[in-house]
């Protein structure tokens, strides 16, 4: 049991642990299909196998992929389906009229805290935080019931899926599926730790609780910010390469080279889909190896790759994230300019909040890098034209969309 969750009342003490336990096995075991999913992946492309074996492997992939969740929402069903009702009866009253009648008594007599006394009055408070924690924890069971329920429709209806993918022998669909249905099942048990932290220890982060996981967003953001990275990066030494200048073309591959194999030990290359991934090796290796004359052309062919993969900022996920930066953005901008000469450190303040928004739409698309990589640092004095001319390079950035 986590010590930073404190919770008196055993029974739900107990519930509560236990669900951490088991979201918390869930999550490593679909952590594991990352790289298992890649080198899966890999090990398809133009190698002949056997098509029944080869679906029976993608079937115990499966099932060891998502038998942790199983297990956690057999668990939650338990749980919701064991929710204690109201009991029965009247509500205790409490008498005060013995207290009353003794208001004139000597005072040697009028209040005996005998040990009976302190003992009643100790249960008392333990029932008040027993009853504290109950309501904590229905308020837990209620977001409990609404995540499984998402969770195990979610996996029925992927396994449906995979059951039409398998008897059509489409592999890539099959390891696409894996790969999304992963990562959304990822961010539903994680909601379950969070609902339970978020009652019962809402001052902890529950990204300290899982370490290292990334919902499906961050795993976005990450790969659109990393791949804008390396498109920068390749550009100038491509051009280099591409040109007549010979002399120039081995230097020039050499950057290319070591900047691909920087790439693909990345946390950036890992977190990207399995298919993504391995036509990132593929270019990786074949930089490595191919003389210059052909390597020009694999080069020329990866930026093109690279700019194919803008499309990522049209995954679902991303454009509702852009089109809430939006919004801040322009609430922010429009009450800074209100209170620009009002009150310039407030002003200050949404600027600053408006320039950390901006930086999440980052990898988006090159010009729009650009005027955020020209935006410098966001006004701190009570210089009035300072901070309009910051104002009005956000402005600049919300009309360029």
């Amino acid at each position: 049991m986590d010590p930073r969750l404190v919770i008196v009342t055993p029974r739900i003490q107990n519930q509560a642990s236990e669900l951490v336990r088991l979201s918390l096995r869930a999550l490593d075991h679909l952590t594991q299909l990352d790289e298992g999913l890649y080198e899966r992946f890999v090990a398809s492309q133009g190698v002949a196998v056997d098509p029944a074996a080869h679906a029976a492997s993608l079937r115990r992939l499966w099932d060891h992929t998502f038998g942790g969740l199983l297990e956690l929402l057999t668990f939650c069903r338990s749980l919701v389906e064991d929710v204690p009702q109201e009991p029965a009866g009247e509500m205790p009253s409490f008498d005060f009229g013995e207290l009353e009648e003794g208001a004139g008594t000597d005072t040697a007599t009028e209040l005996d805290l005998g040990s009976s006394d302190i003992g009643d009055l100790l249960e008392g408070i333990d029932e008040h935080v027993e009853e504290g924690d109950a309501e904590r924890w229905k308020d837990v069971l209620d977001k409990v019931a609404s995540i499984a329920y998402g969770l195990r429709s979610q996996h029925v209806d992927a396994t449906a899926r995979l059951n039409v993918a398998l008897g059509a022998r489409e592999i890539g669909q099959v390891l696409g599926l894996l790969d999304d249905t992963q990562s959304a099942a990822s961010e539903g048990v994680h909601a379950l730790v969070t609902a339970v932290y978020q009652e019962f220890a809402p001052d902890v982060d529950p990204a300290a609780v899982v370490p290292g996981y990334t919902t499906s967003l961050g795993r976005a953001l990450l790969v659109r910010r990393g791949l804008a990275d390396l498109a920068a990066r390749l550009a100038p030494h491509n051009d280099a390469l591409q040109g007549a200048d010979k002399s120039r073309h081995p230097r020039a591959l050499d950057a290319i080279r070591d900047t691909m194999n920087g790439f693909v030990m990345s946390v950036v290359c890992r977190a990207m889909r399995a298919a993504d991934r391995w036509q990132m090796v593929e270019f990786e290796n074949a930089l490595a190896d191919e003389p210059v004359a052909a390597a020009r052309q694999t080069s020329e062919g990866l930026v093109k790759y690279l700019d194919s993969l803008g499309s990522i900022s049209q995954r679902e996920v991303l454009v509702l994230h852009d089109q809430r930066v939006f919004e801040e953005m322009r609430e922010l901008l429009a009450g800074a300019r209100q209170l620009v000469e009002l009150s310039p450190r407030t002003a200050n303040e949404m600027l600053e909040r408006a320039y950390q928004a901006a930086k999440g739409l980052l990898g988006r698309r090159p010009d729009s890098d650009q005027l955020i990589g020209r935006l410098g640092t966001p006004p701190t004095s009570a210089d009035r034209d300072e901070s309009l001319r910051f104002l009005e390079s956000l402005e600049a950035l919300l009309e360029h969309g």
